[in-house]
């Protein structure tokens, strides 16, 4: 049972809720298929079937809602929230009380349970419907929020959290897609989660956004997150977003969802720094209805109609793709910076010193295969061929590698390096001195 005794106010690590910036506002009497279909959903998408199974009205009060920026510095303009307890009670006002609304005959979606493989929810809030994406990608943005972000809890406690996704109809499971990115790690309190001194280490904090921020009555928040997942063109799919209380209905959780921002996309991939001469890029949908019209700085680019294209030129690039949708025209785009052909940079390099010997004649033997990390600690995280040259224009030119042990031929001879990427084809050049001190 996650009680805690004491007061808020402790002086360990943990501070009593002193903010006082504006807040959000928190709006639970909109409709369920309003918040849906005009605050949700942006186009491209087509939705049905919008129902809420389990939600915070069999304790009389409304468990979801639509909220608003206002004055305060909530990052989303808008949006909708699902809460385990009351809804208005996660903003509206400031409220240094521990939200603990929810009584044990409010239960939980099964769902959420067999998707992420855990018992004991209750108080849960799920919002279900089908919808049909007229591309192979949607996305949408949230925020996690939880009165769990407190004292040691997210060591040990984790309200249950998930987006579900699957074919309309399938027999298979559902897919959860609210994940840590580059992970299948559930985004909850307990896997996102700043260092707590002397309880545990830090869990993905840098999506931990931090505690006590003022704008909402929780304890603490995520970062903007994004939930994406890959799907096909004109298939209906059955999605729900869904939030628990884990255990008991102590400490409740929120998840914010940004206005507009659950949408088809087309994603041309981040900004592109390469040394290859050209870049293929992607805007495919793979929706047949498709029609494709590319930009070079935003300038129309003659006779590109095709969703793949290949450049040549350095600069800004975006897709707009058009499709049939319902009487209309639905229209996603997408850009994205290519730099090419770029010269990559090498931060300086020691120069390898050695110590005379008894001779005192200035020659000694260099070994400059170990200077190797030195090298790739200059450059950026990559795979290298990297090669030593006694000119500057065998390393452009890359012949006469120094391939073993060498005696300096003056004392302060110069060395020339010929650093190549293997990934992409960046060259890097550098150079060190070959020193004999007496």
């Amino acid at each position: 049972m996650k009680i805690f005794p004491y007061p808020l106010c402790l002086i360990i690590s943990f501070f009593c809720i002193t903010a006082f910036s504006q807040q959000m506002t928190i709006d639970d009497s909109v409709s369920l298929n309003s918040l849906i279909e005009n605050t949700l959903i942006q186009g491209c998408v087509e939705t049905s079937n919008i129902n809420s199974q389990f939600n915070g009205s069999v304790n009389g009060f409304s468990s979801y809602g639509f909220f608003e920026r206002g004055a305060s510095d909530f990052p989303f303009a808008n949006g909708i929230m699902l809460s385990t307890g009351r809804a208005a009670s996660g903003a509206n006002g400031q409220d240094n009380t521990i939200l603990n609304e929810g009584g044990n005959d409010w239960l939980t979606d099964p769902d959420l349970e067999s998707a992420l493989g855990i018992t004991n929810t209750l108080n849960a809030t799920s919002i279900e419907f089908d919808f049909v994406s007229i591309s192979n990608l949607i996305e949408f943005n949230y925020i996690l929020a939880s009165e769990e972000y407190f004292q040691d809890f997210p060591c040990n406690y984790s309200d249950g959290f998930a987006f579900l996704i699957k074919e309309t109809g399938s027999s298979q499971p559902y897919r959860n897609i609210a994940i840590i990115p580059g992970t299948n790690i559930p985004v909850n309190t307990n896997t996102i989660h700043p260092a707590i001194t002397g309880f545990c280490s830090a869990s993905y904090d840098e999506y931990f956004e931090g505690y006590n921020l003022g704008d909402t009555n929780f304890n603490g928040r995520t970062t903007i997150l994004s939930a994406t997942a890959e799907i096909i063109p004109n298939v209906s799919y059955s999605i729900k977003l869904i939030i628990a209380d884990q255990t008991d209905k102590n400490y409740d959780s929120a998840v914010f969802i940004e206005g507009n921002s659950f949408n088809a996309t087309v994603d041309l991939g981040i900004d592109t720094t390469t040394c290859a001469e050209s870049l293929v890029l992607n805007g495919d949908i793979g929706n047949p209805s498709a029609t494709y019209s590319w930009f070079y700085n935003d300038n129309l680019m003659v006779g590109e109609d095709q969703p793949l294209i290949n450049v040549t030129q350095s600069g800004s690039y975006k897709i707009r793709v058009e499709i049939p949708l319902s009487g209309s025209t639905c229209v996603i785009e997408d850009t994205v910076e290519v730099s090419l052909s770029s010269t990559q940079t090498a931060n300086p390099i020691p120069d390898f010193q050695l110590c005379d010997d008894a001779s005192m004649d200035g020659i000694e033997t260099f070994d400059l295969s170990t200077r190797t990390n030195e090298v790739l600690a200059s450059v950026p995280n990559s795979t290298y061929n990297i090669s030593y040259h006694y000119t500057a224009g065998n390393a452009i030119n890359n012949i006469n590698p120094i391939t073993a042990p060498i005696s300096n031929t003056s004392n302060n001879q110069v060395i020339y390096i010929r650093i190549e990427d293997t990934i992409n084809g960046c060259l890097a050049y550098s150079s060190f001195q070959l020193i004999v001190n007496p």
